[in-house]
């Protein structure tokens, strides 16, 4: 059963105890009376950031510009932000009370607070609404919007994670107000866009996002109505970012991963692995799942890799094959086989370092992953010096 972290419920009580009111806000509480893990913890109060300093000693000043600033206890990291509202000019600013707070937040199951003694602050239907299934913007989602148009992705992450429908008049604010995600900043954008590709119930969440043609205003996806096409066909989540951008290269190569990462601000692990994805679907497609393609595959991209098959072949694999093929293998890396450059310049003495060494030891390499050679440098030798173009 789902439960706040005690550590939480000490912090609201030190706040309190120095004359503030404090409430845990946000996911966690909806987490909580959806009975899910709770991981996060967002905490909102009366009390400023200078105060929050004052009375907390183990703090980390990371969002200060928001109000936040971070309280660590019992191993938790606990987002401690004062409350805030909109002034008459609509700039946010700090606020008195919590039912201020809650009147701007995004969306109702995530407008509710608790206080220290378990009792919930619902001014907007949060609870109803999550026994609905429903995501509602808090008040007038027009509004909600303008304030961060990254809401209307995380309107679709949150469908995407929870299995919940989008409510009309805040999906019809989506559509209309869709061009403004293009003041969202692209690293936002992202980890959005990542959460929502890997929600469980992304195959069912994903029309709101085509539909509402929100879709078409992300990086590269406004260039190219095809992707639209190609998202449809992934029947189950994805595993990572990399995944999506191998599915998408895929079937449009002529946009690079390299250009994904650049578009998207990826990081190189990234770009390595989408690369890596990319190499094995294409090496499937052509020969099946062989050694050889197990050999090159980090078994940390089983899983996407068996996702992009079944999207892009509608084959079924299962990581018990794949593992069962990586077990057999007669070498694990290069570093196993039994051939390297200087036993190459000791039978070829005549012939200078250069690039037919490198070809010889891939060779070999796949000859020995595929089981037609076995890793010993005699038995190597003999190949080799039976293969005389391949020393040309």
């Amino acid at each position: 059963m789902a439960k706040i972290d005690k550590a939480v419920f000490e912090l609201l009580t030190q706040l309190e105890n120095a004359g503030f009111h404090a409430y845990v806000v946000g996911g966690a509480v909806r987490d909580l009376l959806l009975d899910r893990n709770v991981n996060d913890y967002d905490v909102a109060t009366n009390a400023t950031p200078d105060d929050v300093k004052r009375i907390f000693t183990r703090i980390i000043p990371f969002g200060l510009e928001h109000g936040t600033v971070i309280v660590r206890k019992n191993k938790l990291s606990i987002e401690v932000t004062t409350f805030r509202k909109k002034d008459e000019d609509g700039n946010f600013v700090f606020a008195d009370t919590i039912e201020e707070d809650l009147a701007f937040r995004d969306f109702t199951i995530n407008a509710l607070a608790m206080d220290k003694e378990g009792n919930i602050v619902d001014l907007f239907g949060g609870k109803e609404d999550l026994e609905k299934k429903v995501i509602r913007a808090v008040l007038d989602p027009y509004d909600r919007f303008m304030e961060d148009p990254l809401r209307m992705l995380r309107a679709v992450r949150f469908s995407s994670q929870l299995g919940f429908t989008i409510e009309e008049t805040t999906l019809n604010a989506i559509s209309e107000l869709k061009t403004e995600i293009n003041r969202v900043a692209i690293e936002r954008l992202k980890d959005e866009m990542t959460k929502l590709i890997k929600g469980d119930h992304f195959p069912s969440a994903k029309h709101y996002v085509i539909e509402t043609q929100l879709l078409n205003e992300l990086p590269l996806f406004d260039e190219h109505e095809a992707y639209a096409t190609i998202l449809n066909k992934a029947e189950k989540p994805f595993v990572s970012f990399a995944q999506l951008i191998a599915l998408f290269v895929h079937y449009e190569p002529g946009i690079s991963v390299t250009k994904w990462i650049k578009s998207w601000s990826g990081s190189n692990k990234e770009k390595a692995e989408a690369l890596q994805l990319l190499k094995a679907v294409n090496a499937y497609g052509k020969d099946g799942l062989t050694n050889f393609l197990v050999y090159q595959l980090d078994e940390s991209l089983d899983r996407p890799f068996i996702r992009l098959i079944e999207t892009i072949y509608k084959t079924s694999l299962s990581e018990k094959e794949i593992n069962e093929i990586r077990k057999r293998l007669p070498i694990r890396s290069r570093s196993e086989l039994a051939l390297n450059g200087h036993a190459l310049l000791e039978w070829f003495p005549e012939r200078k370092p250069g690039r037919w060494m490198q070809e010889l030891i891939e060779q070999a390499e796949y000859e020995v992953v595929m089981g037609r050679l076995e890793n010993e440098e005699q038995l190597i030798k003999e190949w080799i010096l039976c293969h005389p173009r391949a020393t040309n």
